[in-house]
């Protein structure tokens, strides 16, 4: 365990070395650093969080900081929850956060296996190709690049037909026909993300043990326990309560106060 502390912690500093603004929410994301580099954690943790409630938008430092600041204190669902944020495309992350995010992402899934196994606890099993797959194409900038694809082909077409006999039409012909895949596979590929994503938006266990019902209520059977920073995806919502699926079909219900939707608001 202190051999991942301290691989954290240098991780960790990377987030340090952003300009603060001068405003409120960079007031709070100073005292954050000041307190994490005093080892002060807890004080850390809850001036990130005002600056994340405070901030507009998305800060990759910000989630990156918080999220590395979660696992030096051992709450691995809450850290893996805000490094994946950190790594979500508004988010607009640097290279350099990026791999210290995965990284600290990797060091954080050893010890959530590690944890579901003396705990006998449900855990989602490694991200595949497939999952890597779908988040690459689900990008919105995929989205824009089969519009345009598909506007440019048109576009020629039109031209061609324009220009009639001056125009090479074998070689149009053929960037067109390029344009026209591209906007069908890449078009393609992202509706069928985003349609994915939208009907069963993925969320993180965020306690240590998420216990799963069989029904919506405290007073309904417990089916099984999660490890908390396990991958779920949400089938259904009910009043404060959402059914929640393991990547191997394993279902139940679980208290929405329990699960980080990752799903870009």
């Amino acid at each position: 365990m202190r051999r991942y502390a301290s691989v954290l912690l240098v991780l960790f500093t990377l987030g340090q070395a952003s300009v603060a603004r001068a405003d409120v929410v960079d007031e709070a994301f100073v005292r954050g650093n000041q307190a994490a580099a005093a080892g002060e954690l807890r004080a850390a943790v809850a001036a990130y969080e005002e600056a994340e409630r405070l901030l507009p938008g998305r800060s990759a430092v910000l989630s990156f900081n918080l999220g590395s600041a979660y696992a030096q204190l051992g709450e691995l669902g809450l850290a893996t929850y805000h490094l994946r944020r950190a790594l979500q495309a508004q988010a607009q992350a640097s290279d350099d956060v990026a791999a210290a995010a995965q990284r600290n992402l990797g060091i954080v899934r050893q010890r959530i296996e590690v944890a579901a196994a003396a705990n006998a606890a449900q855990t989602d099993r490694p991200e595949t190709w497939r999952d890597a797959l779908l988040a690459a194409v689900g990008d919105p900038s995929f989205g824009w690049l089969a519009l345009a694809s598909g506007w440019l082909a048109l576009l020629m077409w039109w031209l061609r037909g324009r220009l009639g006999g001056r125009a090479p039409g074998g070689v149009v012909g053929s960037v067109i026909g390029v344009l026209v895949a591209i906007y069908l596979v890449v078009g393609g590929l992202h509706g069928y993300a985003v349609r994915a994503e939208s009907a069963a938006p993925q969320a993180i266990a965020l306690p240590a043990k998420l216990e799963v019902r069989e029904g919506p209520g405290n007073h309904r059977k417990a089916l099984f326990v999660v490890q908390g920073g396990s991958r779920l995806r949400i089938v259904d919502r009910g009043s404060g309560w959402l059914r929640i699926r393991l990547p191997d079909g394993l279902e139940g219900w679980a208290p929405q106060a329990e699960l980080g939707e990752l799903r870009s608001p």
